[in-house]
């Protein structure tokens, strides 16, 4: 029997508060397929967080801001929201003698309760992939203001080798969660016209293969950078884009 909203949500925080996942396993090779894709995915974010000036925003959770905008761009305000208390205050602690004002809510993103067109520019980080895409991506262009944008950083699940890997390693996520497939960005492109950057296919491989050879160390070496300049001149193709891990969606409200 599927599951209704009210209860994935009290499972998702539930997951969070009491720190359940165990990600152990993947940070290691993490530190190796992603070492330069994350570089190339902290400059583009980077450059569209400059457009973010004066701007109101809303955090779909709480704390992406300390590395996203902090010290880089200085809002009008952020409204930040999560459904857990636990990275809600993981937000709250670190927002002492900001330049902006910043707020913090608990809420469930898949009915938010701000009222319609409020906000400018709604973002987040691996975040939509936890929640009702149709339900959230409604409420997020309701509360966007006329040509608002939204910014999000999400996970895959398009890759048949991806699939199997995360039925197998089920403690690294909450139990509800998907990570993005075609018919996501199908529903998310009906309210937006956006612009995507697709990471990690070769790096995966590559990475896994590094680790291996250097253990954890020496992320910065040859098979890494191999990996990710095959990623990014294969990341350009569309027919290719499902094999990939993650992305950055960059959109406008229609």
């Amino acid at each position: 029997m599927k599951r209704s909203i009210e209860e994935i949500a009290k499972t998702e925080a539930e997951y969070w508060d009491e720190n359940k996942l165990d990600r152990r396993k993947i940070k290691k090779l993490r530190r190796h397929a992603f070492y330069y894709s994350y570089k190339r995915e902290a400059k583009i974010l980077n450059e569209k967080v400059a457009t973010f000036k004066d701007k109101e925003l809303l955090e779909i959770g709480s704390h992406s801001w300390i590395g996203w905008i902090k010290n880089k761009v200085v809002p009008k305000k952020i409204t930040c929201i999560n459904i857990s208390k636990v990275e809600l205050e993981k937000g709250a602690v670190n927002a002492k003698d900001l330049p902006f004002p910043i707020d913090f809510h608990l809420m469930d993103a898949n009915n938010l309760t701000f009222p319609d067109e409020s906000f400018d520019i709604v973002y987040g980080g691996a975040i939509l992939h936890h929640l009702d895409i149709e339900k959230s991506i409604g409420h997020i262009h309701r509360v966007l203001r006329p040509g608002g944008y939204i910014l999000f950083t999400e996970p895959l699940n398009m890759n048949p080798l991806y699939k199997i890997y995360r039925k197998l390693n089920k403690k690294e996520r909450t139990p509800d969660e998907h990570a993005l497939v075609t018919k996501d960005f199908k529903l998310i492109r009906s309210k937006f016209t956006f612009d995507h950057y697709f990471f990690d296919f070769f790096t995966v491989g590559f990475g896994f293969l590094a680790l291996k050879i250097y253990g954890d160390k020496n992320y910065d070496n040859w098979i890494n950078r191999l990996g990710y300049n095959l990623d990014v001149f294969f990341s350009k193709i569309p027919l290719l884009h499902f094999l990939f891990a993650r992305v950055i969606i960059y959109g406008k409200k229609r």
